[in-house]
């Protein structure tokens, strides 16, 4: 295994409920695709949030790749599971999602990424859009490519959303011993010295970009602002492949997990009493170390400077799109064909 961010299921205190998997598949579904189209309609917004191109990705879950220009790689955003609860007796929507990352044979981070990997980019089973071809996606283990894990829960009526970005600041592949691993998908074998280190992906680095899109998205969207910001980090761990074993996880001090919460609330003392204490189910994790933990009560950022040790600044756009007045640039006022055909890349 190259791409798992935690050892564990999602740490989220909200019950699963398998019955309602399709109905919250829908709702998030939707919910993304809306998102999108509203910000389609204008130009400059996707120009401020740095939004190249989407793409719906036609599979049983739902799930969408982007691309920014400020990144070295295309992202693939896909849901994986769902939650559903009465808290606090107030309905709320769990979605965890998966966070890929393509690398651009060029780029920065394309050394980082597995031998495997990177023989896939290089491969006739992605095009010229730096994603799987559509026919090929069901070849490329789902293993592969992984770099952080995005929660979003929300109450239907936009009033309420948390949402969380966890991911490894360094995700670490290492053989415990000499071995010629084959990759039959491929065509391909390589050798493995004993120690070798096979991955280094800086993970959370990589998910924060696609992460910051999203809350801009649903700042421009929804017109709420975010309320608290928690940064936490736990101990984190690493892969040791053994040939008889397979990859087994490991504990180290050497890697962190890094977890970044951020709560959008409207001003209603219920729901901003509800975003309380969903914060505060993160901060009973004994193993969660604060970072930076800030409340926003005049609807304004504070300071974007949240560590000293992730390279992850939170974003003004965030506060500042709620109040966006930006007007369509068609004259319709529905942007459904700017969504089809100037937002997404064309196969």
């Amino acid at each position: 295994m190259t791409g798992g961010t935690k050892k564990t299921s999602s740490k989220n205190f909200l019950k699963k409920t398998e019955d309602t998997d399709i109905d919250l598949q829908s709702l998030f579904r939707n919910k993304i695709d809306n998102m999108l189209v509203t910000t389609s309609w204008v130009d400059k917004v996707k120009e401020l949030i740095g939004l190249q191109a989407v793409s719906p990705v036609w599979s049983d879950k739902p799930a969408w790749y982007f691309w920014m220009p400020q990144t070295d790689g295309a992202y693939s955003l896909e849901l994986n599971e769902t939650i559903d609860d009465l808290w606090e007796s107030k309905h709320l929507a769990g979605g965890l999602f998966s966070v890929k990352y393509y690398p651009f044979t060029n780029g920065r981070f394309f050394n980082h990424f597995s031998f495997e990997e990177q023989a896939f980019v290089k491969s006739n089973l992605f095009d010229d859009t730096h994603t799987p071809r559509l026919e090929q996606r069901d070849r490329i283990p789902a293993s592969l490519f992984n770099v952080a894990a995005i929660e979003m829960i929300m109450d239907t009526t936009d009033n309420l959303a948390l949402f969380s970005l966890e991911a490894l600041d360094s995700m670490q592949v290492f053989y415990s011993q000499a071995f010629h691993q084959t990759y039959p998908e491929l065509n391909k074998s390589k050798y493995f010295n004993l120690g070798e280190k096979a991955r280094d992906v800086p993970g959370y680095d990589l998910g924060y970009p696609l992460f910051s899109c999203l809350l801009s998205l649903y700042s421009f969207y929804s017109k709420i602002k975010p309320v608290r910001v928690l940064l936490t980090c736990s101990p984190g761990f690493k892969y040791i492949y053994d040939s008889t074993e397979g990859y087994q996880c490991v504990d180290t001090d050497d890697v962190q997990i890094y977890s970044l919460n951020v709560m959008f609330s409207d001003s209603t003392n219920k729901n901003l009493a509800t975003g309380k204490k969903l914060i505060e189910k993160r901060l009973n994790d004994p193993d969660n170390k604060i970072i930076f933990d800030q409340e926003y009560t005049t609807g304004k950022l504070l300071s974007n400077h949240i560590s000293p040790f992730v390279d992850a600044p939170l974003d003004e756009k965030w506060w500042s799109l709620t109040e966006a007045d930006y007007k369509s640039h068609m004259a319709s006022t529905c942007g459904c064909e700017d969504y089809q055909h100037k937002n997404r890349l064309v196969r």
